[in-house]
């Protein structure tokens, strides 16, 4: 249940921001303020380098992708997000 807590999110971001294996900048996609958090490939035995992107206004992720491979590795394909919420009612009759 935290994840659905801005302060929570916001507390997530402060700490994986001080890993200095994690560099974030400042983007935007589709004309919306991201914060791209790029893992160094230190963190992965020096084989990858990844990126989460998130909604700079909720911290909700958009999408995640593997943007540098070692020699020989394959990428693997970006993975996008959607954020929704399901109602009690909606699960009770069948619609999730």
């Amino acid at each position: 249940m935290g994840a659905a807590n801005p302060e929570v999110r916001a507390g997530v971001l402060r700490l994986t921001s001080a890993i200095p294996e994690v560099s974030v900048t400042k983007a935007t996609v589709d004309g919306q303020p991201v914060l791209n958090l790029t893992a160094g490939s230190a963190l992965f035995a020096g084989h990858s380098e990844y990126v989460l992107t998130i909604n700079a206004r909720t911290g909700l992720p958009i999408r995640s992708e593997n943007s540098k491979t070692a020699p020989g590795e394959k990428p693997s394909p970006a993975a996008a997000y959607e954020s929704s919420r399901v109602k009690v009612a909606d699960i009770a009759a069948g619609k999730f």
